[in-house]
């Protein structure tokens, strides 16, 4: 979890800088991730199997740039089928309907449709995002995982210099 908050922060922060070129940095896109405004008490059409919390979120997204048409889609254009990539265990690695598909290559904003529709899949998403967006994104977020404490704590010591402290993050509960 909390290398989670820390990778994500690193990354967010060079992609504000223009340090990562995957995508254009959008401002707006970076606060409707972070923020998540939604629309109080909007008529959701999809009200029998979206929750209105969601349908406030679509409505908002709405407002942002290339994504004017979002909401008529979901409620016009193909309800089945952003029901059935509602209902994906894994929503995240499945395209989008329609011409949304086109967000698999834009993977920051569907970021904001995940964030919209399915929050509860924000985290992996945005750990996939990191490893993909990151240079060498995967090391930052899958190190460690087979290593003891001792062998972090080895391989951590071998790395650092004289210039290159180490940084140790405590966190409450943790010994």
């Amino acid at each position: 979890e909390h290398k989670l908050i820390f990778c994500a922060m690193l990354t967010f922060k060079l992609y504000g800088l223009g340090k990562i070129t995957t995508e254009e940095y959008n401002a707006s896109y970076f606060n409707f991730l972070l923020r998540a405004p939604f629309v109080v008490g909007a008529e959701n059409p999809l009200e029998d199997w979206l929750p209105n919390k969601n349908w406030g979120l679509v409505m908002k997204l709405t407002e942002l740039e290339n994504f004017e048409n979002f909401a008529t889609n979901m409620e016009k254009d193909a309800p089945a089928r952003f029901k059935e990539w509602f209902n994906e265990l894994c929503p995240e690695d499945v395209k989008l309907p329609l011409d949304w598909k086109r967000l698999d290559n834009l993977p920051f904003q569907k970021l904001l449709v995940l964030r919209c529709l399915r929050p509860d899949r924000m985290c992996g998403a945005l750990a996939e995002w990191i490893r993909n967006t990151l240079p060498n994104g995967r090391d930052y977020m899958d190190c460690d995982g087979s290593s003891s404490f001792r062998q972090i704590l080895q391989n951590s010591f071998e790395d650092s210099t004289s210039t290159t402290p180490i940084f140790f993050i405590l966190s409450p509960g943790a010994d």
